[in-house]
């Protein structure tokens, strides 16, 4: 529950900042030397130097594009057998544009989120050279089909072992219609994957949460429970916006109890994140109070609204009575270090996604959705594990791409 911060705009003091620093071997020096003295005029060669300033510029050079010739030799041995060289897998044609560039453009594209015509257009202004938007289109395609092939198995392989994992899902439009994006993430591996559907099916599809044994952080959504083998935890940020969902639309006692359900939920979240700031375990006696005050107010809530008299009654109800019945899933992260409170981490891992779709509007096809989801799973895997965006694209556009290390 965000409040005030009460501080003003800009960094906080004492967040490390970012700044640019001056090198000690810098790849090129200028030096500007005065011709003639500033009081008498008169010449300055020979003079000797009493001072120099130093100051550095950062700068990119000239973008050129540098055309490698790659000559396949063919070779006749005296036994009468001719032996051709082999071409590098970046040569796949009398001309063909680099591995380097390609991942530009799929970086543009699915990183920061340009149109395919635009990337083109962007290629050809920084780099001079021209560019199809077709061209685009097939670099993406030739990179998501070598990540799918390579790379998701062993990212799906890691977040199904993982014993902490968190899932969501979201809608994505795709071709005109609504179809689903579902996330399967953990510190260090992202799994997106697109499908028609919303419910276990797609799930079964993604294949993580059918082999899940670990802490399964979600949303209240019904169809997470029907994998038995993983252990739940609920989020709260969920539910204490339902909370408030009760105290804006109820009134009395019902009010009452929801505002001290979300007191009492806030004041354990502090207390939890106190003790493990300083890397012990809450103390039972501190918490035992506001776990007292929330299942007080729980079960007087569920109470008060049991005779559901109103569709806005019953759904305080079913509030109230999740909150009782699921107690332990909703306080898994007071008994269980590894476990968030909230599942904010999921809902960051399909944010970017649903910017593509803010941007574009939808995606064209399901295929190109689900080539999208899995270069946004390779990308967002690397940059947890140290890896450069870009580094990893052109490896995945020479047709070998990154793979985490398997365990």
């Amino acid at each position: 529950m965000r409040g005030r911060s009460g501080r003003g705009p800009g960094r906080p003091a004492g967040q490390p900042g970012t700044t640019l620093e001056q090198v000690a071997d810098p790849d090129v020096i200028v030096r500007h030397v005065p011709a003639a003295c500033g009081g008498c005029g008169a010449g300055l060669t020979g003079a000797l130097p009493v001072r120099v300033a130093r100051r550095q510029v950062f700068d990119i050079p000239d973008p050129k594009i540098v055309v490698t010739e790659h000559q396949i030799v063919t070779v006749a041995c005296p036994c009468g057998q001719r032996t051709t060289g082999t071409a590098p897998a970046q040569a796949t044609a009398p001309v063909a544009y680099g591995p380097r560039l390609a991942a530009i453009g799929v970086y543009l594209l699915h990183g920061q989120f340009l149109s395919v015509s635009r990337t083109a257009e962007a290629l050809s202004d920084l780099f001079g050279v021209p560019v199809a938007a077709t061209t685009v289109a097939c670099w993406v395609k030739r990179t998501a089909l070598g990540i799918i092939d390579k790379v998701l198995p062993v990212i799906g392989d890691r977040v199904a072992a993982a014993p902490v994992a968190h899932f969501d899902e979201t809608g994505l439009r795709t071709a005109g219609k609504l179809a689903w994006l579902h996330s399967a993430s953990t510190a260090t591996d992202v799994l997106l994957s697109v499908h028609p559907r919303r419910g276990t099916e797609a799930m079964n599809d993604a294949d993580v949460l059918p082999r899940f044994t670990g802490v399964a952080v979600h949303d209240a959504w019904a169809p997470y429970d029907t994998y038995t083998a993983a252990t739940h935890a609920l989020c709260n940020a969920h539910v204490l916006r339902e909370l408030v969902y009760v105290t804006d639309t109820a009134t009395g006692q019902v009010a009452d109890l929801s505002q001290q359900a979300i007191t009492a939920l806030t004041s354990l979240w502090r207390l939890v994140c106190a003790a493990r700031a300083e890397d012990r375990e809450p103390d039972q006696r501190v918490i035992a109070e506001p776990l007292h005050l929330l299942r007080s107010a729980v079960i007087l809530g569920a109470e008060a609204t049991t005779a559901r008299t109103t569709p806005l009654e019953r759904k305080h109800h079913n509030l109230f009575l999740r909150l009782r019945e699921r107690r332990a899933d909703y306080l898994r992260s007071v008994t269980n270090p590894a476990v968030p409170f909230d599942n904010n981490a999921a809902e960051q891992t399909i944010r970017m996604p649903k910017l593509r779709i803010k941007v574009s509007g939808s995606m064209r096809t399901l295929t190109g959705a689900q080539h999208f989801a899995a270069i946004r799973s390779y990308t967002a895997t690397a940059t947890r594990q140290g890896i450069n965006t870009l580094d990893a694209l052109i490896q995945a556009a020479t047709g070998n791409p990154w793979i985490p290390t398997t365990t």
